[in-house]
């Protein structure tokens, strides 16, 4: 039988969440029923080199110049023309209503990819909201939408996006990379110059208004009163200005030297295991993929009750509400306070809840027969 032709698209292939998730689907798809091309509007991307190294998948971008150029569209269209794909499928925000415009041009199948919730859209640029509300009018047209977690299923249906063909496929995470890492624990604190007997707590995420890393530090000035064996870690990039305020206000609040700015960090996996506990903060998720990496490295997880991310960790780690910095910081305390057997028994816990519900030959699996009963009813 030949093979579905599935023309991937989205915005970028720099790091985030979504483009993580794209290049974990890509490469667990079945090559044997799947064709695959990943359209990127934009060129470079710090994870163009591993999916380019993906047998069977093919990248092209489209060199967009920035928000307003309109040019990829035509170049997307043109290649859809050329590569006949069954689907297209438009990887979150505007690459959904460029697919929409592509597939059906083309007379292919159009999917949409939903990987966010409740997300605060006046923190960014007014044409997110815009888009967003350009979404809902057309929903209407996608034959399936694969949204990431219940939470961000029933927030769009909510928000107006037609719930008529929407289904909810959690992300997976490859335990086989995320794994605790013997002596990776000790190589990274030293390179961090971490003092022996010191306990690690971070935060993973672009600096970004929705990952709230205010939150985070103002939950790690009051925990610093209690437990001056404590030090924080926040791994990630973002805009200068942004991150720059991050920083004053870290050290105006107390935390001069308790707080490492790790920055972008190349090995993510001993990043992981170089930790006591992992921190979500954010304000607004779908089904958080660092939240997954963190207990699949047997890491016990304090997260703000937000999209999925309560339903993730159950109950081997502690949900609090979003900008709630006394909670957060509790919860910190009580799982330093844990036994040392209580602490490994509920990293194991963590583990093989992430090998049994969210894995990436799930989410391939899933994925893959929606889309073959999507093309071959």
């Amino acid at each position: 039988m030949e093979k579905i032709r599935v023309f991937f698209l989205i915005q970028t292939l720099d790091t985030g969440g979504a483009e993580r998730q794209l290049i974990e689907l890509v490469k667990a798809l079945d090559k044997d029923e799947f064709s695959v091309t990943v359209g990127a509007f934009y060129d470079g991307g710090a994870f163009r080199d591993e999916l380019e190294g993906v047998e069977g998948v093919r990248v092209i971008t489209f060199g967009q110049k920035g928000r307003w150029d309109l040019v990829p569209v035509v170049h997307i269209l043109r290649e859809a023309s050329r590569i006949r794909p069954d689907i297209v499928y438009g990887f979150m925000g505007v690459a959904n209503e460029t697919a929409a415009v592509v597939g059906r041009a083309v007379g292919a199948k159009v999917v949409w990819g939903l990987l966010s919730s409740d997300m605060d859209l006046s923190l960014y640029h007014w044409v997110s909201g815009f888009m967003f509300k350009i979404g809902a009018m057309l929903s209407r047209i996608p034959d399936l939408i694969i949204a990431n977690s219940e939470a961000g299923m029933r927030h769009h249906i909510s928000c107006g996006y037609s719930g008529r063909r929407m289904i909810v496929i959690h992300n997976g995470i490859d335990a086989g990379r995320f794994r605790p890492v013997e002596g990776a624990k000790e190589a990274q604190r030293h390179q961090w110059q971490v003092p022996e007997g010191v306990k690690l707590i971070g935060i993973f995420g672009r600096l970004d208004p929705i990952k709230d890393h205010r939150t985070f530090l103002e939950a790690a000035a009051i925990l610093v009163l209690k437990r001056p064996d404590v030090r924080f870690v926040c791994v990630g990039t973002g805009a200068g200005e942004f991150a720059d305020g991050l920083k004053t206000e870290a050290r105006e609040g107390g935390l001069d030297g308790k707080v490492i700015w790790a920055g972008w960090v190349a090995d993510i996996v001993a990043a992981y295991n170089a930790m006591d506990i992992v921190t979500s903060a954010s304000i607004s998720e779908g089904l958080s993929n660092v939240i997954c990496e963190a207990m699949a490295c047997r890491v016990p997880c304090v997260v703000t009750d937000v999209g999925d991310s309560g339903l993730i960790v159950g109950s081997t780690g502690i949900a609090v509400a979003k900008k709630y910095p006394a909670a957060m910081a509790e919860a910190w305390n009580i799982m330093l306070n844990w036994p040392a057997a209580k602490t490994a028994e509920m990293g194991s816990m963590a583990r093989n809840r992430i090998e049994e519900h969210f894995s990436v030959r799930q989410m391939a699996v899933k994925t893959g027969a929606a889309l073959i009963k999507l093309v071959r009813g």
